[in-house]
């Protein structure tokens, strides 16, 4: 493959005649671009490199900016211990009410859902009988950690309070602490 360019010459008088065509050989594609191309590559550069500090210097900015207004409003929302009703959204977890829908535990019917509650009324009252323990852990004013410890259940439940609301985190089984052996 041979590049075709267009060559002018000038003749004794100094008048340009009509370019001609010459084709180039296969060596001069290793010449280096012309000056004024590799100016425009460095201001391009140049460019590219001053645009990425000042996006940088932006996303600083808002993120000094963003993490302290986003603390106001999680202190500012966040819930008091006293609208926690334990009993309620113990009995809301029993019942199934955090499951997604897809879930084979999550009862479907409306025979499943009655049954669901009257058994979670059962199950939330005995641990409020049994004496179910609620600590509320407070963490800078903005979340806070809720759980109950079922004995009857033998189980811990997790929530987490925040922006208004009370969401069911997680579940988890009491171990028993067996001493060890020496």
């Amino acid at each position: 493959f041979t590049l075709m360019t267009m060559a002018s010459s000038t003749n004794k008088s100094g008048n340009k005649t009509k370019p001609t065509p010459s084709s180039s050989s296969p060596n001069s594609q290793d010449e280096p671009p012309p000056p004024s191309e590799l100016v425009n590559i460095g201001i391009t550069l140049l460019g590219t490199l001053v645009a990425a500090r000042i996006l940088s210097a932006v996303s600083k900015l808002a993120t000094a900016l963003a993490a302290p207004l986003a603390g106001l409003y999680l202190m500012s929302t966040c819930p008091r211990d006293d609208t926690f009703d334990g009993k309620r959204e113990l009995k809301r977890v029993l019942r199934g009410e955090n499951l997604p829908e897809n879930h084979p535990n999550k009862p479907k019917g409306f025979l499943e859902k009655a049954l669901a509650k009257v058994s979670a009324s059962i199950e939330a009252e005995a641990a409020a009988f049994a004496g179910c323990k609620v600590d509320i852990l407070d963490i800078m004013g903005a979340v806070k950690i809720a759980s109950i410890r079922s004995p009857t259940a033998r189980k811990d439940y997790y929530w987490l309070g925040a922006v208004n609301k009370w969401r069911f985190v997680m579940m988890r089984d009491i171990s028993e602490r067996r001493p060890k052996k020496e």
